[in-house]
């Protein structure tokens, strides 16, 4: 590998210990190219962050813990896979947090990752699996396209084991596609792939979950509208703020889909650790900011009709439903929205 084309790979962790550790695994597989690695454990309890660490320990893997002391230097090792690990004890200020959230706790290991001056950064959620060539791969797909900012494999959806179900393949906004909170066309879930979904496409958003990054790309995108110093925007507390981050980086160059190159998700993991009433909480406020922040008056105003008529028929069903937690859920993340924002 050359030494411009360093990697490192970003990893959040939140008690989740059983799919990181597959994830971590899957990734040790990839020995055919050198990346270093950067685990953030966003506030885990001390059973799930120290079953991550025995497995460290019992594979050998030298840790090196990053702290406020941690001493910067200009290069990077070549040798073995680095390993990095960001024990993150905060919470942020939001109802239902428990943690930082996945916008600032990626924050914290990308700006890490851009100190150390890696050329190239994925964003790699825990609940993933990854064939051999995941991370050669994606390296190719920006060498081989010089405009292009970002790229990501398809993703296929993992169901208690390996699907060929398509989870993602790329999204392309259509009008009003923010108004309707829709998936967007071209989408094609729970498609069965039979070699139909091959070669290189051009996309209007990264799968935030699985991606590869340009760090000089990233760096540009700090001084646009507005200049900030976190890449991904922290009024987000997950989702979708990689979209916010793919409408910016657009403007600078391509974001891409190999669909020669995949991966595995294992689905709505998240709800089962924070539940579907906070899963749900942040979603909608998520969605709303999106609309404000990327589109035009007519459609944030027809968003936000949208999202009180559904806040009405949650009310409804908040009276006869005997789970309520979607819909106090989706009623407080309304509620908090038009506060706060």
């Amino acid at each position: 590998m050359s030494k411009n084309n360093s990697i490192a790979i970003v990893i959040l962790t939140w008690n989740d210990a059983f799919n990181t550790i597959e994830c971590l695994n899957s990734l040790y597989q990839n020995n055919n190219i050198k990346f270093d690695i950067i685990l953030v454990d966003n506030n885990s309890d001390e059973i799930n962050y120290q079953k991550v660490i025995n497995w460290l320990n019992k594979k050998k893997i030298k840790i090196h813990y990053i702290n406020k002391s941690y001493k910067f230097h200009n290069t990077i090792s070549r040798n073995n896979i680095n390993f990095y690990l960001y024990k993150i004890r905060e919470v942020a200020n939001f109802r239902f947090a428990k943690n930082l959230g996945i916008t600032r706790g990626y924050n914290k290991g990308i700006n890490f990752a851009l100190k150390k001056r890696y050329n190239f950064i994925t964003r790699l959620d825990c609940d993933f699996i990854v064939p051999r060539n995941f991370v050669k791969g994606l390296l190719e797909t920006l060498l081989d396209n010089q405009y292009a900012v970002a790229a990501s494999p398809k993703v296929y959806y993992h169901v208690k084991k390996k699907t060929k179900l398509i989870w993602w393949v790329k999204l392309i906004f259509s009008k009003n596609y923010f108004t309707f909170h829709q998936t967007g066309k071209n989408q094609n879930r729970r498609v069965l792939d039979k070699g139909q979904f091959t070669g290189i496409s051009n996309s209007d958003s990264v799968c935030g979950c699985c991606v590869m990054y340009r760090s000089k790309s990233l760096k540009q995108c700090l001084k646009i509208d507005p200049p900030r110093k976190n890449v991904f925007d922290e009024d987000f507390f997950f989702g979708p703020d990689d979209m916010e981050l793919s409408y910016r980086l657009k403007k600078i160059g391509d974001i891409l889909v190999n669909m020669d190159n995949f991966a595995y998700h294992k689905v709505s993991q998240s709800i089962h650790v924070s539940g579907i009433k906070s899963n749900i909480y942040f979603a909608t406020i998520g969605w709303l900011l999106l609309t404000k922040k990327v589109c035009n008056k007519q459609d944030q105003i027809l968003c936000r009709i949208f999202f009180i008529l559904r806040g009405i028929l949650h009310l409804f069903r908040l009276v006869y439903k005997k789970n309520k937690d979607p819909h106090i859920g989706f009623l407080l993340g309304l509620k908090d929205y038009f506060i706060k924002y």
